[in-house]
């Protein structure tokens, strides 16, 4: 559970991965790149995952300005005009949206702990 600001209520999955990326780079004292977009839902033992309509959503994120997207790993993509990283663990996504990375930060049995 994440409480946020001013009391809004976020109920759709595919945010799940935006809020851990916002959780742990406040957490690091680190800045995700404002152009990077994070969609998808995260399992319980930390895995990301599909949600629906993606490329309508990334078409409406290149539209808003985003230039990368944090997505999923397994979706077939046409060319969006936006940079797409797909991702199948939470780790994975935190090491793409953090400046240099966050791997050295981490045990080496982090995995096994997440």
């Amino acid at each position: 559970y994440v409480a946020t600001a001013g009391g809004l209520g976020v109920e759709e999955p595919a945010a799940d991965l935006g809020m851990a990326i916002a959780v742990v780079a406040s957490f690091r004292d680190r800045v995700v790149d404002p152009r990077t977009v994070m969609i998808g839902e995260i399992s319980l033992g930390g895995q990301v995952r599909l949600v629906s309509q993606m490329e309508l959503r990334l078409k409406e994120a290149a539209k808003l300005g985003f230039k990368r997207a944090i997505i999923p790993k397994g979706q077939t993509l046409s060319d969006l005009g936006i940079e797409i990283i797909q991702v199948s663990r939470v780790l994975d996504a935190i090491i793409a949206a953090l400046p240099g990375g966050l791997r050295q930060d981490f045990p080496e049995d982090i995995e096994d702990q997440i």
